[in-house]
């Protein structure tokens, strides 16, 4: 190479003119690398790229969990107290649409040339998964034109699209994901990181994401929502905790260990939220020894209030204050996407809405059991724990908020679904942090929009801004009425 740069232009250009000629161009090609990156490669790297960016350090760690109220931070507090690093914003933004998503896409692209729908089904249900985590956190995003950069209709500067009709893209997807994968037994084999290739439990999956979103788009649409839930429950949705939609990390190597030990490796941030420890001490809740940690000095589980000031917050004390449970934070700890408890809960909150049939204390109660399963509290436990008139069922408006207490409870370390699930129902009534940063007066409804975007696609994302009514952590988006 520096032979080359030595020479002039003019003669450097005519040599490498003559080396193309005699096909030098050849040499130029790695046999170990492949030019064309199959779906059994793509699908599962998009799979632990778009977990690590939305669970654990990224997105868990530095604010959806934070303002559900499961997490506090104990150092470095801005997060917690609504200040979220402009840099985080665009990286976050910008590493979901190159990374998974670009994946998922060409994963669904190749694999519908092949006409395999063994891969386009799964890829499908990961594309819905990711764009429901970016529509719920921003609102309305680039969504029918994203990813187009490698078509012959080449797109830099997306559209985007109005919440509602993201909603439907999702649920079509799904549906599509459920219909394609009828029929087939085995999906990816040993590049299937969730299911390890169970196709059946891939279809479970798709329509229990479908209940999923059909229930949070309710209050802004409910005749839509109640059809696209009744529909995914007679498809078949999760069944027991088996079903779990989780990544599990092998710990082999750095990038396949868990993101919140991996975190934990150089930093020591992060507490549980006095919100949580109170709640689940408020109700007797055998999950608090899961959940938390004892602190170091007093043996007692002891939470960080969300949004204190940094210094407040240090002078806590890193020994006095409870970290993150083991089972959570461990090497190989898993990482959910979507739990049988969840599925369960929305079953319980369908019947009291008058959507489905059965029992709505029953749905309740397996909401609850399925949680504790999860997370490996012994049945003794739980059946004490359901006995208690505390957590019985009420029924009616009371029973409905038992059921998104209970959902929120259950939904620890999965952040973006506690945060969505708080302001759809407002539950539990989570107060705003302590000493929140200048100007934010409530709980956000959203996260601001990456500035990259008002620089590289500001008539898109200006747009935007004016259908939503505002760029404001206050916005509301489409469903959260």
């Amino acid at each position: 190479m520096k032979t080359t740069y030595k020479l002039g232009p003019v003669l450097a250009l005519a040599l490498l003119a003559g080396a193309c000629d005699e096909g030098l161009t050849d040499i130029n090609k790695n046999p170990n690398a492949p030019e064309a990156v199959t779906p059994q490669l793509l699908f599962p790297q998009g799979v632990v790229a778009t977990v690590s960016l939305f669970r654990g350090s990224d997105f868990d760690l530095t604010f959806s969990s934070l303002w559900a109220q499961h997490i506090a931070k104990i150092q470095y507090t801005e997060e917690d107290r609504y200040a979220i690093r402009v840099d985080a914003i665009n990286g976050w933004f910008r590493n979901a649409y190159s990374g998974p998503l670009q994946d998922f896409r060409a994963t669904i692209e190749q694999a519908e040339a092949l006409k395999q729908p063994a891969l386009t089904g799964p890829a499908l249900v990961m594309k819905s998964w990711t764009f429901g985590a970016m529509t719920d956190t921003w609102g309305d995003i680039p969504y029918s034109e994203a990813n187009r950069g490698t078509d012959a209709e080449i797109i830099i500067t997306p559209k985007y699209d109005a919440q509602k009709d993201i909603y439907a893209g999702i649920l079509s997807d799904l549906t599509k994901a459920n219909q394609v994968l009828t029929g087939v037994t085995t999906v990816y084999a040993g590049a299937d990181p969730v299911y390890g290739g169970n196709a059946g439990r891939w279809q479970k999956f798709a329509n229990s994401l479908r209940m999923r979103y059909a229930m949070r788009m309710s209050k802004a649409d409910a005749a839509t929502a109640r059809t696209a839930f009744v529909a995914a429950y007679n498809a078949g949705p999760m069944t027991s905790v088996a079903d779990d939609a989780k990544l599990t990390w092998t710990g082999d190597v750095r990038a396949n260990e868990n993101p919140i030990f991996n975190n934990n490796r150089t930093r020591d941030d992060h507490r549980v939220s006095e919100t949580t420890v109170n709640t689940l001490k408020g109700l007797n809740d055998p999950r608090l020894a899961v959940y938390a940690q004892k602190a170091a000095d007093t043996g007692e589980y002891f939470g960080v209030p969300n949004g204190l000031t940094s210094s407040v917050a240090t002078g806590l004390g890193l020994t006095k204050t409870s970290k993150i449970g083991t089972f959570f934070s461990s090497m190989t700890s898993p990482s959910f996407l979507m739990n049988y408890s969840e599925v369960a809960f929305l079953k319980a909150e369908a019947v009291e809405k008058g959507w489905i049939t059965g029992s709505a204390a029953t749905f309740y109660n397996d909401g609850i059991r399925a949680a504790m399963q999860t997370v490996g509290v012994p049945t003794a436990a739980i059946d004490a724990y359901l006995a208690q008139p505390s957590v019985q069922y009420k029924g009616g408006a009371a029973g409905l908020n038992q059921i998104y207490v209970q959902k929120w409870i259950s939904l620890y370390g999965q952040g973006v679904e506690a945060w969505a699930e708080y302001r759809r129902t407002g539950q539990p009534p989570l107060t705003l942090a302590k000493s929140p940063t200048a100007g934010v007066t409530a709980i956000p409804r959203r996260l601001n929009y990456p500035t990259t975007e008002f620089t590289f696609n500001e008539a898109n994302v200006n747009a935007a801004v004016s259908a939503m009514g505002g760029d404001a952590l206050s916005t509301r988006v489409w469903w959260d009425k």
